[in-house]
């Protein structure tokens, strides 16, 4: 971080409610977009212009000195983002925004300021895209607020394609509640009106913000602190008869409560809430159950088997009634996503065939390390061991195939996977 930047955060820090009205020199400055090109990831996919880190490091003091000169006069104009699409564990496919490099570079400058301008009125329920802050943080957050906090009822939420719907009109004035600097509200806006180019044709952008653009986490941060977390914490739970949580991490939350009453008047009146800013809820991702610690008890009451289940960031939530008559609340990784994960990398094993050993095993030892990275959390530990055997299922199934000859067969495959596929363990203890 630049010792400009570093001073305005801790600037920001004092005075956390001012409104700036001179930020388009540090935007510009020309170290801080050094910094900012230094922070890009060489292996990234290009966007409409085709230039990657490796191009535009060619001639680089002269580039950034002209860029930060447009970006001071109001010159520079965003290129429109290359529209790619990823599947989607349901079916379907979510559209990512590819922004061209330089774009990028200011983008994340602009982030960086954004984030340290509202990072100390963002509420503590907010966990995602923020420094020191992970979906791990959100899941204990929401282990706690489960089992500490009388919680018996909950409401599971998603936001039917939020970064598809944020209108740009409520953008625009959220942010200028503390920026009046007008030269930045305009990149800001060229920014949301830049337009997306798929399969070579320009498509305007009314509303929204490209999911996949450095700027666009933050800003849907600032949306939604606006828009939901500080309506549910000074207006809506004050209201509330008991105890009421919200843990959100991006467009996916969860609201907690003590009461059924409460609970209800969460679920009818966030539609409304929502609608006066152009959002809906998606109703196929969206429920309210009953859990906490007595919903074992009270289910049997009513003749049920069991509580109902959710999943929030790709963990399935369950509750577990054990011997002694407490309730504990599990974890696992959600069944969707594994299979996705593992079909996924049966196709890239086949792909890998003609690359040889050395190379497919690099490439399984970064994938399950990176598994186990997010999914090792405490009581995952039955899920991560299936995880990592289908794994050795795939990779033996598709070694043996590179010929008509079989490479291997299991006691000689176990003997040389043992010795470098990563263990089953838990990373994060919530």
């Amino acid at each position: 971080m630049t010792t400009e930047l570093a001073c305005f955060t801790q600037w920001v820090a004092k005075e956390p409610q001012r409104r700036y009205t001179a930020l388009m020199g540090m935007l510009a400055s020309p170290r801080g977009l050094a910094e900012s090109f230094a922070r890009q990831d060489p292996r990234k996919a290009a966007g409409v212009d085709g230039i990657r880190k490796a191009n535009y490091e060619q001639g680089l003091e002269g580039k950034l000195t002209d860029l930060s000169a447009r970006l001071r006069r109001m010159g520079y104009q965003p290129k429109p983002a290359r529209r790619v699409y990823i599947p989607k564990a349901n079916g379907g496919r979510r559209p990512l925004g590819i922004a061209s490099f330089e774009d990028r570079i200011v983008q994340d400058r602009l982030s960086r300021i954004l984030q340290a301008i509202w990072e100390p009125e963002f509420r503590d329920c907010s966990y995602g895209f923020r420094p020191g802050r992970s979906a791990h943080h959100a899941l204990a957050r929401l282990k706690q607020v489960i089992t500490v906090e009388r919680t018996q009822w909950l409401v599971e939420v998603d936001v039917r394609n939020f970064f598809g719907s944020v209108s740009h009109e409520h953008m625009q004035r959220f942010v200028a509640h503390r920026i009046g600097d007008k030269n930045l509200l305009r990149l800001i806006q060229r920014f949301l009106k830049a337009g997306v180019l798929e399969d070579g044709a320009f498509s305007a952008t009314d509303e929204g913000t490209p999911q996949g653009n450095l700027v666009s986490p933050v800003l849907s941060n600032i949306y939604l602190h606006y828009a939901l977390d500080v309506w549910f914490e000074r207006r809506f739970a004050r209201q509330c008869q008991g105890k009421a949580f919200l843990v959100r991490y991006c467009d996916d939350f969860v609201a907690c409560f003590e009461f059924e009453t409460d609970a209800r008047a969460f679920e009818q009146q966030l539609k409304e809430r929502l609608r006066q800013f152009k959002l809906e809820v998606e109703p196929t991702k969206s429920a309210l159950y009953r859990f906490g610690t007595l919903a074992p008890l009270l289910c049997k009451r009513d003749g049920l088997k069991r509580p109902a289940t959710f999943s929030f960031l790709g963990i399935l939530h369950y509750l577990r009634l054990r011997r002694s008559g407490v309730t504990t609340l599990g974890h696992k990784t959600q069944g969707s996503r594994m299979r996705k994960k593992l079909t996924a990398l049966g196709e890239r094993l086949r792909s890998m065939l003609s690359q040889g050993t050395v190379r497919i095993r690099q490439f399984v030892t970064r994938h399950v390390r990176g598994h186990l990275q997010y999914y090792g959390i405490s009581g995952n530990t039955h899920s991560l061991r299936c995880y990592v055997f289908q794994v050795r299922r795939l990779l033996f199934k598709w070694l043996n195939r590179r010929s008509q000859r079989r490479s291997f067969n299991w006691a000689r495959f176990d003997a040389w996977c043992s010795a470098w596929m990563p263990r089953p363990r838990i990373v994060h203890t919530l």
